[in-house]
Parts: C-alpha cells; structure tokens; sequence
C-alpha cells in the first residue's frame, strides 16, 4: 500500500509540474521593453511600474501606508505616460511627434493615462509600496491617433478581376429581332442578300458560346478551393521590423495592400489593425486568424520606423484575390510575425 501511495503521489507531483510548464512555454508574447515601462503588443497593452515610500515623520501605520500607495500611483502614472510617448504610430511618428507639436493631444493622452487601471500592488519590508499601471494600446488611444494621421497618399494595389463562380447565361440572340427594323427603311432586296447580312452575326455569337470554358480555366488558374482563407499572417522575422499601431502592407511596387483604409475606425479602434506574434505557429492558433490563414513571406521592411512590410506582387494578386470571398482584411483577420 505505501509503494502504491509512493507511485501515485509521484506521478501526481510530475503530472502538476508539466501541467504548471507547458503554458510558460507555449506562450511567446511580444515584448517591447522601454526605460520608462513594458509594451505587450500581444496584449495591445502598456504597462509601468512605480514606488512610493511613506513620508518621514509620519507615525501612524495606516496614514503612512496610504500615503505610500499615492506616491506609488502617482509614480507610476508619470512612466506610464513617459511609456506610451514611445509608442510607435506607424511607420513615420510616435504618440511624443503628436504631443510635442500639439498641445491638445497632450491633454487627451495624459488624460487616458490618468485613467489607467491597477494591476498590481506590492508592500515592501520597508513600508514601500510598489504599484503597476496599464492602459490599451486599442481603443481611446488609438482613436486619437487616427485622427492626428495626415490622409494616406500611397496608391491603392488594384484589385485583381475575379471570375463569377458561376456560369454566365447566354447571351439573348439580338441580331434576328434587330433585323427587321432596319430592313423598314432599306429598299427591297433579294431574299439571298438578307442571308448574307443575317449569316455574320449567329457565327458572332457562336464564338462566345464556349466563354464558359474559358472561365472553368481561368478559375483553375486562381484555385478556387482555397478561396476559403480566414485571415493573413506575414512572416516578417528577420528583417528588423518593429511593432506599430497602424502599418501597412505594401507590394513590390509601393502599392497599399493592408492598410487603415480596410477597416471601418469603430472596428479598427476596437480591435486595432494587426495583432502581433513571435512565431508562425502561435500566430495561426492566434483566434484573429481563426481556423486557416493565408501565410505569406514578407521580403523586407518599409518606413523610418522599419514598420511596414512589403510582400511579393504574387502573394498580394492572392490575398487580394482571396480577401472577398471570407473578408478576412476588412474584418482585421491580420497578423504579423517578428522576432
């Protein structure tokens, strides 16, 4: 019986430390660590800590505490701001480019950071007291930030034509009722004449007769099957790039392919225009992309900031191509992959 119980508290004891390691090691999130605080672009979070320290002088237990905890707040509101300035727009600005030129985005940004939430709060031996606030990278932040973004200027990718999935119906023959109208005012002729002007057009018709056919070939070339993508994710890693809150995807040409123009702005501040992930295979389990993404190569990056991606002409012809069957682009079904 003790052996018995031996083997089973063993096999319990490892069953909880695999259970407890597996998550640790599944989850790779994207972390941007600045001097002032922590951006979780996975999240679409920032997050800073800050201590305070009771007053001297004070001897009451509960003042001095409490008085800690403002210090800590207060603290950790002012590298919180400091954080979110470092933020990436896009690929030209950051969130300080907007708050040093105007100063009404600086009262709306502090403002949202002010309404920051708590995470967490932690007491020290000492009577120090150490406070972690957070706000979304979503939401009100970005809303502002759209709003201070000059109109994109970058031409559109044209979106290539799509076949019907269906078989055209034939074209009515509107020669034979179109005949006699134009006979009315042309003087009588022998019948053998009216033959020769009827004959042209039914051959005409004859040769667009097999359009479908053609269509059936075409759709072969474009795959059909896999028309039924649910999102896009770019492989950008090793090319430098670096998280933002509104890139673009762009082709070899320059043309916009992803872009803040996809989304409506209430979707697009509610759910931000790409999520971000350190591997493929955490991006595709990722539920913006759901159940089977398109997954292309990025070739290289674009911008100041390195935050754009470009993608070949062939795999944008495909996602363009693809997009309207699931709307996977205008729904934000984006994500990107860096390192």
């Amino acid at each position: 019986m003790r052996k018995s119980g031996f083997r089973l508290c063993g096999i319990f004891l490892v069953t909880l430390f695999l259970a407890s390691s597996v998550p640790a090691a599944e989850v790779k999130e994207v972390i941007e660590r600045l001097p002032s605080g922590v951006i979780n672009w996975t999240q679409g979070v920032v997050t800073a800590k800050g201590s305070g320290a009771p007053p001297v002088g004070v001897t009451l237990p509960s003042q001095a505490r409490l008085m800690a905890e403002r210090a800590a707040k207060a603290d950790a509101l002012r590298n919180l701001l400091e954080a979110v300035k470092g933020v990436r727009v896009d690929a030209d600005t950051t969130v300080e480019n907007f708050t040093t030129k105007s100063d009404r985005v600086m009262v709306r940004v502090s403002g949202i950071v002010k309404g920051a939430r708590e995470v967490s709060k932690r007491y020290l031996s000492d009577g120090a007291v150490e406070i972690t606030m957070e706000i979304n990278l979503t939401g009100e932040l970005l809303a502002v930030m759209l709003q201070e973004l000059p109109p994109l200027t970058m031409p559109l990718m044209p979106a290539p034509a799509v076949p019907p999935t269906q078989k055209p119906l034939p074209s009515p023959p509107t020669p034979s009722p179109a005949m006699p109208l134009m006979e009315k005012p042309t003087p009588p002729s022998p019948p053998t004449k009216e033959a020769k002007v009827t004959a042209p057009p039914p051959a005409e018709e004859k040769k667009i007769l097999p359009t479908p056919e053609v269509q059936g070939k075409v759709e072969e070339r474009l795959d059909l099957k896999k028309l039924d993508y649910t999102g896009l994710i770019v492989d950008a890693r090793k090319l430098g790039l670096r998280p933002a809150l509104i890139p673009k995807i762009l082709n070899q040409k320059g043309e916009l392919v992803y872009s803040a123009l996809n989304l409506e702005q209430k979707e697009l501040t509610k759910m931000g225009l790409v999520g971000y992930a350190k591997d493929v295979d955490a991006a595709a389990k990722n539920q913006r992309v759901t159940a089977d993404p398109y997954v292309v190569p990025g070739l290289t990056v674009s911008g100041e900031k390195k935050t754009d991606v470009v993608i070949s002409n062939g795999d944008a012809q495909v996602v363009l191509t693809t997009a309207p069957y699931t709307g996977y682009l205008k729904n934000g079904r984006v994500m990107i992959v860096y390192d």
